[in-house]
């Protein structure tokens, strides 16, 4: 009785799906959103910027992530209602292996990406006021995913990734004139 108890545990156990990536959450500011799709050794989502501000998403990662190179694809929609000029993507831990494809669907304008270990900045062309595709998160053709390097990971780690939005040199030249503005008013009434 035992032993077939045993048995059909281990064959339970057997016909388990594998464990994927396990989305923890994502830190965000003003109106932004992140939509998970990961699957096992694949990093997916959508990150719909409602603010400049940067957002960070958080994986642990199972067992069965580690078999094989870990993809990332992605979706950045931008609805700040500002140009951005580029994207940086830092990870927390890591490195990444491989840049894919970087997509620009609607300006179909090129991007430059640059950086080395865990930060890469993607740079567009001109601005970008819509949607960025990060490797082949929408399935087309002659498209590659991103890869994570795994020499420094292991099951159980925590991975967190910051998106960063590079907006128009004119929006610090804006937030740097509100800054002077701020500090004036606050000299005026201390004197």
């Amino acid at each position: 009785m035992t032993k077939t108890l045993i048995a059909a545990a281990l064959a339970l156990a057997a016909a388990l799906p594998a464990q994927a990536l396990s989305f923890e959450g994502a830190l965000t500011q003003g109106a932004t959103v992140a939509t998970d799709y990961s699957s096992t050794g694949l990093l997916s989502f959508d990150l719909d910027l409602g603010s400049s501000a940067p957002a960070v998403l958080t994986w642990r990662l199972d067992e069965d992530d580690l078999l094989a190179p870990i993809g990332l694809n992605a979706v950045i929609r931008n609805y700040t209602g500002v140009g951005l000029r580029g994207l940086t993507l830092t990870l927390d831990r890591g490195s990444f292996g491989s840049v894919g494809s970087v997509t620009r669907p609607f300006s179909g304008e090129a991007s430059s990406v640059t950086g080395s270990g865990g930060t890469r900045t993607v740079t567009f062309s001109s601005e970008e006021f819509l949607d960025v595709e990060l490797g082949n998160a929408l399935g087309g053709a002659g498209k590659t995913d991103w890869t994570l390097a795994q020499a420094d990971l292991q099951a159980g780690d925590r991975i967190s990734l910051t998106v960063s939005a590079v907006p128009e040199p004119e929006q610090y030249a804006l937030l740097l004139a509100g800054l002077a503005a701020i500090g004036l008013a606050v000299r005026r009434r201390q004197a």
